[in-house]
């Protein structure tokens, strides 16, 4: 359980005055009862508790002829407030939409050993339709130059065209490729 985590700097509306000294001494004595009693109505939720016993003793703060030796022990006043802060913090929780903590995409982020075969999949169907795509002389010169690792003078010779013609098929393929991968959504 924290202390308050700042106490106000101005000073309270009413006549009576409190003293530094003396808001620390009912904050040392009554916090720890005022907690105990908020979270055990919040289910145990301790950030909750923590944020209405810090309200509690902000308002405390502002009405010090409570905290008076007069009035006898400031508790049943502080409680009443605390429940009416409980009050007001479930109300306002039903008024508005339930509160979504964000999803955690650090689960899709995991690289697992099907994700990586499903991604190599589509890859490998992407790659396939945008070869399909291009001109049946470009798809030629790629397939054998970069598939069946042939050289330029290879194909030229397996095609029976000059290696002049293979590098500007080549080149101009490439090119198409690359455009057909960009549409099938595969980064350059």
């Amino acid at each position: 359980m924290t202390q308050l985590a700042r106490q106000p700097q101005a000073a309270p509306a009413t006549g009576t005055r409190m003293t530094d000294a003396k808001f620390r001494a009912v904050l040392t004595t009554y916090q720890p009862a005022v907690y105990s009693y908020i979270v055990k109505r919040t289910f145990g939720d301790a950030q909750l508790a923590e944020d209405l016993t810090q309200e509690v003793f902000v308002r405390a703060w502002h009405h010090p002829e409570i905290l008076t030796t007069d009035h006898g022990t400031p508790l049943p006043w502080l409680y009443r407030v605390a429940r009416n802060l409980l009050i007001d913090h479930l109300r306002a929780r039903g008024s508005r939409p339930t509160e979504v903590g964000a999803p955690d995409f650090s689960v899709f982020a995991e690289k697992s050993a099907l994700g990586d075969e499903i991604d190599r999949l589509l890859n490998n169907w992407s790659v396939r339709q945008a070869l399909a795509s291009l001109s049946e002389a470009h798809r030629t010169v790629l397939t054998e130059l970069y598939f069946n690792h042939r050289s330029l003078a290879e194909t030229a010779q397996l095609l029976g065209i000059p290696e002049g013609t293979v590098k500007s098929r080549c080149f101009y393929a490439i090119r198409a490729l690359r455009l057909a991968l960009q549409e099938h959504g595969l980064p350059r």
